[in-house]
């Protein structure tokens, strides 16, 4: 009975240290496996001998916030390669190809026109600084559609992968489950299980909880299932191709939105949080600050008519009456107010026209007046109203305003067109210049707004999309009318009428040519203070220089936020893997050590296993 017992016990230590011979031989092999946690053979007492119990070195607090950081550093790192590729795309204000320079350079350039006027090559260069100043614009714009596209899609992919990890986190889960249900070593499915973990903790931000029969439910970050039991499905509709203005759709978890404005439940962080936010936090904003610029530029130098535009009570006047106004009495002889002298080259041209698209245009000089006056050199008023309503009534060339409008004075003296009717666009009036005859000068009648609004047309910039609406950055060009690029008269820049005769600035442009107002006021546009849009997330009231140059350092200051960001998140993930692995790796030299040991002991064990034969082969012998 003792040579059975010791026979037993030789037995039972030579497999229990062969177990875990072949463990520590496990444990160095997987040494170099990031997501492999040391295995440790336990020895316990199993019917009079020992036997060998496999568990897993693990920390479940420290896992947890591995897989925290590894979520937050993607997040940090979505988000800050995208503000790189916009900041490299834009520039800063020390590079001029930055918005903000280019503005600078245009306020120079307008500046310089002002101080010579009259000399084309410097309006030339100011058109250049303005085309060089929409076409950065247009750059910035469509970078930040390019980032948004990219995020758009990299989200997409992000959906792809976090579908694949839940499908092969239910195979190892399934695998885990039935393992521990049948008592069998499950610590290398636990190890696959944990780097499935890993991997979809870089896609999106997600918590566990280890349930019984090592069963495992994974949540979003905001608390949404990902897996119980079963994976859930994640859904994502790309949006391509990305315009200013667009919407991504949203990333949707078993139906419930998890990322957008409208998700009750938003992803905190993971890769795919990080483009969410770049794609509708970041760069949306960069793109309204853009936006603002153009249509501020649009705005400041867009061109306001000097005519009543769109009245509604069906009367326009002007001014000042007639008798006191010295542009209709250009030449007149001292002490015959109230006179209009067209004897020679002066002209009075415009254009009245209502809603409906009734509309004349009347031209009052030395050869148009005619018999209305008994002396072209002293035209009274009376008589210059009959010549306006002669030829209002005459006039075939247009839908004819004859019995809808009429010229009188009003209880001022002042010329003024009264409508028929008192509403609708019978009474909607329109008073505006055209331009002279050949060899005539026009002479300005004196109208300006009495009511309403004064009209305004695009001037240097066209497009823009308004206030509050997206695009404008895309759509900002320059005006035609002045690029000689595109057959446009550099010169209208300095007098004005970019957006037609009706607009200009200048009284006299043919001969006025070192006329500068209108540079100055253009040049001093730029440092005026106007409101932009507070979602912005800029000052709203601020000049246009400060405007743009407050967006590009919003723009880096949002990247060295990122980069910090994203620097504390890695050391922070650095620290929490060190730390596990140091709690979970393995130590190939402990390893090895510990071989040895077990040699040895593997040694007294077959020992022993022979002494135990000799002695039974003796005890045989000397029965038989």
């Amino acid at each position: 009975m003792g040579l059975a017992l010791a026979l037993n016990s030789a037995r039972t230590s030579l497999v229990a240290t062969s177990t875990q011979i072949a463990v520590a031989a496990r444990n160095t092999a997987g040494a170099s496996d990031p997501f492999y946690t040391r295995k440790i053979a336990n020895l316990v007492a199993a019917g009079g001998g020992s036997a060998v119990s496999i568990q897993r070195a693990t920390d479940s607090a420290l896992f947890d916030r591995k897989l925290a950081g590894t979520s937050s550093v993607a997040a940090s790192e979505a988000v800050l390669d995208g503000l790189t590729t916009l900041q490299s795309s834009v520039g800063d204000t020390d590079d001029g190809l930055s918005p903000a320079a280019r503005l600078g350079a245009l306020n120079a350039a307008l500046q310089a026109a002002a101080n010579k006027p009259d000399d084309a090559a410097l309006a030339r260069n100011a058109v250049d600084r303005a085309r060089d100043l929409a076409t950065s614009l247009n750059t910035g714009s469509a970078a930040v559609q390019t980032v948004q596209g990219q995020a758009d899609a990299g989200m997409a992919d992000a959906v792809s992968r976090i579908n694949d990890l839940l499908t092969q986190f239910e195979a190892a889960n399934r695998i885990v489950t039935r393992g521990t249900a049948n008592g069998t070593d499950v610590t290398d499915a636990l190890d696959d299980r944990d780097r499935i973990l890993a991997g979809l903790s870089q896609e999106i931000g997600i918590s566990t909880v280890v349930r019984a029969g090592n069963d495992v439910a994974i949540y979003t970050d905001s608390g949404v299932p990902l897996f119980e039991r079963s994976a859930r499905r994640v859904s994502f509709v790309p949006t391509a191709p990305f315009s200013a203005g667009s919407t991504g759709s949203p990333v949707m978890v078993d139906g419930v939105p998890v990322t957008g404005a409208n998700s009750p439940m938003p992803l905190r962080s993971g890769r795919l949080a990080g483009l969410a936010e770049l794609r509708d936090g970041v760069a949306t904003r960069y793109q309204t600050q853009l936006d603002g610029i153009a249509d501020a530029l649009v705005d400041a130098f867009a061109e306001t008519g000097t005519f009543a535009v769109g009245q509604s009570t069906g009367q326009v006047s002007g001014t000042s009456a007639l008798a006191d106004t010295g542009a209709l009495r250009p030449g007149a002889a001292p002490g015959l107010a109230g006179t209009a002298d067209f004897s020679g080259a002066n002209e009075v041209a415009f254009a009245l026209r209502l809603a409906d698209g009734s509309a004349a245009n009347i031209v009052i000089n030395k050869a148009s007046i005619g018999s209305a006056a008994a002396d072209p050199a002293r035209v009274t008023p009376a008589e210059f109203l009959a010549a306006i309503n002669g030829q209002n009534a005459a006039d075939s060339a247009n839908t004819p305003l004859a019995g809808k409008v009429s010229a009188s004075l009003d209880g001022f003296g002042r010329l003024t067109f009264i409508t028929t009717a008192t509403s609708g666009a019978a009474a909607q009036l329109t008073v505006a210049n055209i331009d002279a005859s050949p060899g005539r000068s026009l002479v300005d009648v004196g109208f300006g707004i009495v009511a309403g609004a004064p009209p305004r047309e695009a001037g240097l910039f066209t497009g823009g999309a308004g206030p509050g609406q997206p695009g404008g950055a895309a759509s900002i060009r320059i005006n035609a009318a002045v690029d000689p690029q595109q057959g446009g008269d550099v010169t209208r820049l300095r007098d004005g009428g970019i957006a037609g005769a009706a607009y200009r600035s200048s009284p006299a442009p043919a001969t006025d040519t070192a006329y500068p107002d209108r540079l100055r006021a253009l040049a001093a546009l730029v440092g005026a203070d106007r409101t932009f849009d507070p979602a912005t997330d800029l000052n709203s009231r601020a000049s246009l220089q400060d405007f743009a140059n407050a967006s590009v350092g919003w723009l880096a200051s949002q990247r060295q936020a990122a980069t910090s960001e994203s620097n504390y998140q890695s050391t922070l993930l650095a620290r929490a893997s060190d730390a596990y692995s140091n709690a979970t790796g393995v130590n190939a030299d402990d390893e090895t050590a510990m071989t040895l040991d077990l040699e040895r002991s593997y040694t007294a064990s077959a020992k022993l296993l022979t002494l135990v034969n000799d002695l039974l082969k003796t005890l045989m012998d000397a029965v038989r």
